[in-house]
C-alpha cells in the first residue's frame, strides 16, 4: 500500500487598481477605518455598480500569461453570504462564465524538471471588508477593503507534494508582480492561498481517496508548505 497526496490550489490576488471593482472609492492600504467607502461598496439601496475597466484588463493579461482560453462573453453573478463584513449580503463574482479557462502554468520542481499545473479557471470578484477582533467582548468592522478587485485563480489537483505547492506559490507571485497586475505583497493581504488537499490510498485492489480538506487564507509561502 502507498499514499499519494493530491493538491489543488485556489489563489486570490488583489489587483493593483487605483479604485475599487465597482465604484470610484480609492484602494489604499492602512487608511483610516471606513474612510474609503461609498453607497456602492456599503450596499445601500439604489446604488448601482460600474465595472472597473482596468481590473478586467489585468484579469485578461493574467489569464493570457497562464495560457488560458479567453471568454468571448462573460457575466457577473451574486454569491450569497451572510457575513458582517459584507454589507450587501452577497458578493459580486463570476460563476459559469469566467474570463479564462483551460490554462497551464509550468512550475520548476526540486529535481529540476518542470511540472505542468492545469488552470481550471480565472475570474474576477470583489473582496469583503475586514473584521477586527479587539478582546473577547466585541468586534469592529472596517469596510475600506469591501469592493476591492480580486482575481481568483483555480488549479486542477496537479500538485503532488508540499514542495510542489511551495514552488507553485513562489512562481505565481513572481508572475503577478512581473505582469504588473498586483504588488502581490502577502504581508498586506494582497495574495492569499487556499490549498485543497486529499490523499489517494493505493493498494492492490485499486485506489481510495479521502475527502478534500480546504485550508483557507494562507498568506505566506511557509504556511503553504506547512499546511
Amino acid at each position: 500500500m502507498s499514499v499519494r497526496p493530491i493538491i489543488g490550489m485556489e489563489i486570490h490576488i488583489q489587483l493593483a487598481t487605483r479604485t475599487k471593482m465597482f465604484c470610484a472609492c480609492p484602494v489604499e492600504f492602512a487608511a483610516a477605518p471606513n474612510s474609503r467607502v461609498c453607497p456602492v461598496c456599503l450596499g445601500l439601496p439604489g446604488a448601482l455598480p460600474v465595472i472597473n475597466r482596468r481590473a478586467v484588463e489585468f484579469a485578461i493579461r493574467t489569464a493570457l500569461a497562464l495560457n488560458c482560453e479567453i471568454a468571448r462573453l462573460t457575466k457577473w453573478d451574486r454569491k450569497s453570504y451572510f457575513y458582517p463584513d459584507l454589507p450587501k449580503n452577497y458578493q459580486i463574482s463570476q460563476y459559469d462564465l469566467p474570463i479564462g479557462v483551460n490554462g497551464r502554468f509550468d512550475v520548476p520542481t526540486r529535481s529540476g524538471e518542470m511540472r505542468p499545473v492545469r488552470i481550471r479557471r480565472v475570474h474576477l470578484e470583489e473582496d469583503a471588508g475586514k473584521n477586527i477582533h479587539e478582546g473577547l467582548d466585541h468586534t469592529r468592522i472596517d469596510l475600506n477593503r469591501a469592493g476591492t478587485p480580486l482575481l481568483e485563480i483555480v488549479t486542477e489537483p496537479d500538485l503532488a507534494s508540499a514542495d510542489d505547492a511551495y514552488a507553485f506559490a513562489v512562481e505565481l507571485q513572481r508572475l503577478a508582480a512581473w505582469l504588473g497586475v498586483s504588488e502581490a505583497n502577502m504581508q498586506k493581504g494582497q495574495m492569499r492561498f487556499e490549498p485543497n488537499v486529499n490523499v489517494a490510498i493505493v493498494h492492490a485492489d485499486g485506489e481510495a481517496r479521502t475527502p478534500i480538506a480546504e485550508i483557507k487564507n494562507l498568506n505566506s509561502f511557509r504556511s503553504v508548505r506547512s499546511a
